[in-house]
């Protein structure tokens, strides 16, 4: 990675870890609706995390999936990211929606 990836990978686990971090407690909600309760709160986080996600493949057009994997798996690995399974899979939900389909991205 160039000089300015990194610089923007910087960047991009800034805007994810916000979420990854309040996703940790939707495991103490206690029923359904305590839950859908705690997602509307968390809203423009996520947004901002798919956004920062989506933001991140548009500026390089040139990318193909195996370049997207590499990010994914840097993410995955990532100590700001990863303190849980849960993270992971959370994650990984929010990866393969905002590549859903881009530059060949298929989940």
């Amino acid at each position: 990675m160039m000089n300015d990836d990194v610089m923007e990978m910087e960047q991009l686990i800034a805007t994810i870890a916000p979420l990854i971090a309040m996703e940790r407690e939707a495991e103490n909600c206690q029923s359904s609706e305590e839950y859908r309760v705690f997602r509307r709160r968390i809203e423009d986080v996520n947004q901002d995390a798919l956004e920062g996600l989506r933001q991140f493949i548009n500026d390089r057009p040139n990318w193909g999936r195996t370049d997207m994997q590499s990010v994914y798996y840097f993410l995955m690995q990532h100590p700001d990211l990863i303190y849980s399974k849960t993270d992971q899979g959370v994650l990984a939900a929010l990866v393969n929606e905002a590549w859903h389909e881009r530059n060949g991205w298929k989940v």
